[in-house]
């Protein structure tokens, strides 16, 4: 991390905890530092009936206080953007952990949620980075991974509001496209307004009504996850 960054480390809420154990991933030692009093209890659930062929939903590591998924998984996921994938991830039924930022970072903004993929330790006798708790790879709603976030600028607790990276529609694969506007009618509602102020367009040189339609539907879909709704096996991954 940027030592431009420390400063925003005693911004609200506890740092998110480290995990008890290491994960799977070959990774530097963790530290041996033990997790908060008030951190929360390991994670024992267990993958739903319903889980999205293909993607995992049991803990790596079930000791550990975070929950993440296996490290072999992450490197798949994070080869490229994975829009699907991440609908899935962030799904009600999702055993991993959300985590939020206490401040901005690079594309990463204050309380953006984001889903726990692997943790690093810090290496003992090693140069100290940022606030010395390791850092986390992290998922975002937009599907996109970010690396190495430090730990200090993570907690486990909800804001008020959390806020999402933005999704775009136009990365969702047409079965899941299809699913979402069958399954939500504030979906559907959304899909054909932005189908009327984007009249085809996609990305790039677009209106300003396009692109507000296109960002209230994409929150419609993350309201819709959110609450319980379910999306198919992402395509591709």
């Amino acid at each position: 991390m940027l030592p431009a960054f420390l400063s925003l480390l005693a911004c609200g809420g506890s740092p998110a905890p480290a995990p008890a154990t290491a994960s799977d991933a070959p990774a530097p030692a963790a530290s041996t530092d033990p997790p908060p009093a008030d951190a929360p209890p390991p994670s024992t659930a267990a993958a739903p009936a319903d889980a999205p062929a293909g993607i995992p939903m049991a803990c790596a590591d079930k000791a550990a206080d975070v929950c993440t998924p296996p490290s072999s998984f992450v490197e798949r996921l994070c080869a490229k953007p994975h829009q699907d994938a991440a609908l899935a991830l962030f799904a009600a039924s999702s055993p991993f952990s959300r985590l939020y930022m206490k401040g901005k970072m690079d594309e990463l903004g204050w309380d953006e949620e984001v889903l726990a993929l692997r943790y690093h330790g810090v290496p003992k006798n090693g140069i100290q980075v940022g606030s010395g708790a390791g850092s986390y790879d992290v998922l975002r709603w937009d599907g996109s991974c970010s690396m190495a976030v430090d730990a200090g600028m993570l907690t486990k607790n909800k804001p008020a509001r959390p806020r999402t990276a933005h999704l775009r529609w136009h990365r969702i694969g047409d079965r899941s496209q299809t699913a979402l506007i069958t399954a939500s009618e504030p979906v559907k509602k959304l899909h054909a307004k932005r189908g009327k102020e984007c009249q085809g367009a996609m990305s790039g040189d677009v209106s300003a009504a396009c692109e507000k339609a296109d960002e209230a539907l994409g929150d419609a879909i993350v309201e819709y996850v959110r609450a319980g709704g379910t999306v198919p096996a992402p395509e591709g991954l």
